[in-house]
């Protein structure tokens, strides 16, 4: 049975399904929001949907929807079928996400609660 609470838009014109950060922009990255509700719905029917489509249409993607910068942008640069499975896929997305965001905070140290002046 369908909760009526659940969001119906979560596709866009061409019939594919939104980004996660498309379609819950209210939530940061790293939430807890992502480990439950339609969120976590959402983010598993999307991976495994991004995942079976050919490389042509997931270039196509990509351009259609920028991952915004640095958070989300290791869900492209590591999601393939193999580098979920594979120890070495494990090491290179902890390795991205560590340097996109060791970049976020050197690039930007008010992120820290540095105030520049």
């Amino acid at each position: 049975m369908k909760d009526q609470n659940e969001p119906t838009d979560l596709r866009d014109e061409h019939g594919d399904l939104l980004p996660p950060w498309v379609a819950f922009p209210e939530l940061p990255r790293f939430s807890i929001g992502w480990r439950m509700g339609h969120p976590e719905s959402h983010l598993t029917d999307w991976t495994n949907w991004y995942l079976d489509l050919p490389e042509d249409e997931r270039r196509s993607y990509r351009r259609r929807y920028r991952a915004p910068w640095p958070l989300w942008t290791g869900s492209y640069l590591t999601l393939s079928r193999s580098s979920a499975t594979t120890v070495f896929g494990f090491v290179t997305t902890a390795i991205v996400f560590f340097v996109l965001v060791s970049l976020r905070f050197a690039l930007f140290p008010w992120v820290r609660g540095i105030k520049i002046d």
